[in-house]
């Protein structure tokens, strides 16, 4: 199996647009934002040798302004969930988050508010040990225990992974690697096939953004929590 971490984080297809460039995220017409929204997806848990849906794990959703609870649901047998949201007219800017022993607390960040219903919330949480083998052999970053981590996906409009890709954050992480042939390598310089890149030794409000010639991606921000392993998309 390949150490990808993320298979997949299909998370912006109901999301607001994008605004033009920093964090000046558009925020969708009340009007066009229904009284309830449903946030669903599979929570999974990643070693290095096995993926597998993870039962009876809670997953909660919470508005990014204040870090207060919007709404929770648990996992079933299979790993499903599915979050009913009361938006009172007004689009999501928030996060999930879903905790696990034996595997890091694991934040979900949307690029831009949540204004619609969407299925593909996936929350792929990764053990521990999985965790110290990406971050400090295969990356080479020496991750501190009172720092954050983060995974990223650089996507483009139509949903597709994008390669060749570089990301960067605000303020700069410690170490920025990338998958090389499915695993984390050291020395890779920007996004495989995969579209994914890690950012280690990361804290606080943290804007993510990528760059390639020819592309333009939108920054966004997200609170990278100490000792968590925290993922959202980067898209145009």
């Amino acid at each position: 199996m390949r150490l990808s971490i993320l298979a997949s984080i299909s998370i912006c297809a109901a999301c607001g647009g994008g605004g033009g460039g920093g964090d000046d995220t558009k925020q969708p017409d009340a009007s066009n934002v229904p009284a309830t929204i449903t946030i669903a997806g599979v929570v999974s848990g990643r070693d290095t040798t096995t993926t597998k849906p993870l039962s009876g794990i809670v997953v909660t959703a919470y508005k990014a302004s204040d870090d207060s609870l919007v709404a929770m649901a648990t996992s079933d047998a299979s790993g499903n969930y599915s979050i009913t949201v009361t938006t009172n007219g007004a689009a999501l800017d928030g996060y999930l988050k879903a905790t696990n022993a034996g595997y890091l607390d694991t934040y979900l960040y949307p690029p831009a508010p949540v204004s619609a219903d969407f299925s593909g919330a996936s929350v792929n949480m990764i053990t521990t040990n999985t965790f110290s083998l990406v971050a400090n052999t295969l990356c080479g970053g020496n991750q501190m225990t009172s720092m954050g981590a983060m995974a990223v996906e650089v996507i483009d409009s139509a949903m597709a992974v994008v390669p060749g890709a570089m990301v960067s954050s605000t303020p700069a992480a410690g170490k920025v690697c990338y998958n090389m042939g499915g695993f984390p390598n050291k020395n890779a310089t920007m996004t495989d096939t995969d579209g994914i890149a890690y950012l280690l030794n990361v804290t606080g409000s943290v804007s993510v953004t990528a760059t390639k010639a020819g592309s333009t991606f939108t920054a966004h921000s997200v609170n990278a929590r100490a000792g968590a392993f925290t993922t959202t998309l980067i898209q145009p």
